[in-house]
């Protein structure tokens, strides 16, 4: 394989610059952000202002993502169309304007309702590219030649990026190893953001065909994908299509509803079959390639019943517990499946642009209106919870808190205001304004909705509270009488220093803070011990608050410990600790973020 000239490079940058110029600057301004994210995700700063930056910036890469797709699809209609330049810009400014409002309308740090929104639109977008210079047009092999090329240039891409990725990363290595350089890990994921967001969409972008009339009249075949399809995707179909039917058998014998995992086994079996159909579907018509039309039809026979079993485990978990969104979108897909099957079954014409459009569509109803996910997902919980609020039956009494936790995280508080007098929108934006940590933030929206409806938590689910720690001395380090300091934070999480001919071996595994003086342990302390004691004192009530929100201050001597060795005093002080304290004293707390320094004085 080689690796594409610097020539080759220029001319993709200079096509992409005058082909694409919009999708070329959102590249580079994701890349930008991403890079700019990698440098604050200092894991010591956790300032409200550092927080909310990181998620605006997360926010707006997956927006530039969404207007890249978006707007590269209309760019490919005034392409095929030859629209006037003004028209063409027209449509640009119309995508811009959408990506826009998305942008300001969609809080998914709030709200997962908005998470699930931008999956769909970012679905909805990739697919529409597929079709995009298509629409009205008949010739179905131009729109299969026009997506192969897209899917061997996408593979192209993330094949050059990773062999680029490696060899810069490589390097990086052997300069730090070879100069001492240091070089730090946001250094590799800055390197792998460039070329992830920068080069590889660049580099796609300059492969994406320009020439309709030729895609049209190009009836070429890689033999490589009727081999990736008939020796490897259509035996992982088999394989999953034996599994289920011994699971249809098992079913019928039993008489017992499907099991939840059965779902994405179908799926599965979908999405190889269709995937496996795609790639042959130019050469089902040639000469010795009989057996094409012979799987098709079985593939498509033996959905009916796959079809019926994916119905009954969604009904089965709806009849139950309701529509989210997650339920909403297995059920869309079940029911496009079975229209899928039947088209194919049936239909003498059978365009395989009813694939991708069916799928865009339906992704893009999904987003917002009376029929989308959310909508129809809020109105049965809320019904559900009407239901079971007065409830005495244990089980529904089991179910109130997970009912209004799903509210609450999805839709927000205010979605409770129908059971309550009280301007829970009002009390929301108190949560929003007064409260540092976005994840806590959420928690005490759900633990506020709890006592208003006096619902006790349940105790299988404890996300847990986040606590910080600070030194009651050492909130800023106190160096005084001390001759060194070393840093322990960040990474590598070992590190070695050369004092005075004694090896100085810190490292971080787990929890423990360790020194090892000349390879000999000397000094350790245990992050996970120290913060068990700390929550048995916030427990108590014993814990001194400082003016922060869950934040404390506590004993200096309980966050250090020191040893004379050899005429040195080592010291290893702890300046701050951020846990998680879990209600129900389940020891799921193995990570902690700590600000730590090992200080050294000659005695």
């Amino acid at each position: 394989m080689k690796l594409p000239s610097l020539q080759q490079l220029y001319n993709g940058f200079v096509t992409v610059i005058k082909r694409f110029p919009l999708q070329f600057i959102f590249a580079i301004a994701a890349t930008l952000c991403w890079c700019y994210y990698i440098h604050i995700s200092d894991y010591r700063d956790y300032s409200e202002q550092n927080e909310n930056l990181k998620d605006h910036l997360i926010k707006a890469i997956a927006i530039l993502n969404l207007a890249l797709a978006l707007i590269l699809a209309l760019d490919l209609i005034s392409e095929r169309n030859q629209y006037p330049l003004k028209k063409k810009w027209l449509l640009r400014l119309g995508g811009l304007l959408i990506s826009v409002l998305l942008y300001f309308s969609l809080d998914p740090t709030n709200y997962s309702a908005d998470l699930y929104r931008i999956f769909l639109f970012a679905f909805a977008f990739h697919l529409l590219v597929a079709f995009a210079p298509f629409i009205g047009q008949e010739n179905v092999n131009g729109f299969w030649q026009f997506n192969k090329a897209l899917f061997l240039r996408f593979l192209t891409s993330a094949l050059y990026s990773a062999v680029l990725y490696a060899g810069l990363a490589i390097a990086l290595v052997a300069i730090d190893g070879l100069f001492n350089a240091d070089i730090k890990w946001q250094t590799y994921m800055t390197l792998f953001a460039i070329i992830s967001a920068g080069f590889n969409t660049t580099f796609f972008l300059a492969g994406i065909p320009t020439d309709y009339k030729l895609l049209e009249e190009d009836h070429s075949y890689p033999k490589g994908l009727k081999i990736f399809a008939q020796f490897v995707l259509i035996p992982l179909v088999t394989i999953y299509l034996a599994i289920l039917l011994v699971y249809e058998i098992k079913i019928a014998l039993l008489w017992e509803l499907p099991k939840g995992l059965v779902s994405s086994l179908i799926l599965g079996y979908a999405v190889f079959g269709i995937l496996s159909l795609l790639l042959v579907y130019p050469v089902k018509e040639t000469a010795g390639n009989s057996w094409i039309k012979l799987f098709s039809r079985f593939f498509y026979v033996m959905m009916i019943p796959l079809v019926v079993l994916l119905l009954l485990a969604v009904w089965k978990r709806v009849g139950h517990y309701g529509i989210t969104e997650s339920r909403y979108i297995l059920t869309a897909l079940a029911l496009w499946l079975a229209g899928i099957t039947i088209y194919f079954l049936f239909s003498k014409k059978q365009n395989i642009k009813v694939i991708p459009i069916s799928l865009c569509i339906i992704s893009l109803l999904a987003t917002y209106g009376p029929q989308s996910a959310f909508s129809l997902s809020k109105y049965s919980q809320l019904n559900r919870l009407k239901r079971i609020m007065n409830s005495k039956k244990k089980d529904d009494i089991k179910e109130k808190p997970a009912v209004i936790r799903y509210l609450v995280y999805t839709h927000g508080l205010k979605t409770l205001q129908p059971f309550t007098k009280k301007d829970l929108s009002k009390i929301e934006q108190k949560i929003d304004g007064t409260n540092n940590y976005r994840y806590s933030m959420r928690m005490d929206k759900v633990d506020t909705a709890l006592a208003i409806f006096k619902v006790k938590g349940d105790l299988e689910y404890d996300s847990g509270m986040s606590i910080t720690l600070q030194n009651d001395e050492n909130q800023v380090l106190n160096i005084k009488g001390y001759d060194y300091l070393i840093e322990l934070n960040g990474y590598p999480e070992e590190k070695v220093t050369r004092l005075y001919g004694t090896d100085l071996t810190t490292n971080k595994i787990r929890s423990k803070i360790s020194l090892l003086v000349n390879n000999q342990q000397a000094l350790q302390i245990d992050l996970k011990e120290l913060f068990a004691h700390a929550t048995k004192a916030y427990k108590n009530g014993t814990l001194k608050a400082s003016k922060k929100k869950q934040e404390y201050l506590y004993p200096a001597k309980l966050m250090s410990v020191s040893k004379n060795i050899n005429g040195y005093n080592y010291a290893i002080v702890i300046t701050s600790l951020q846990g998680t304290y879990y209600k129900n004293d389940h020891d799921g707390n193995s990570w902690f973020e700590a600000k730590s320094y090992l200080l050294i004085k000659k005695l």
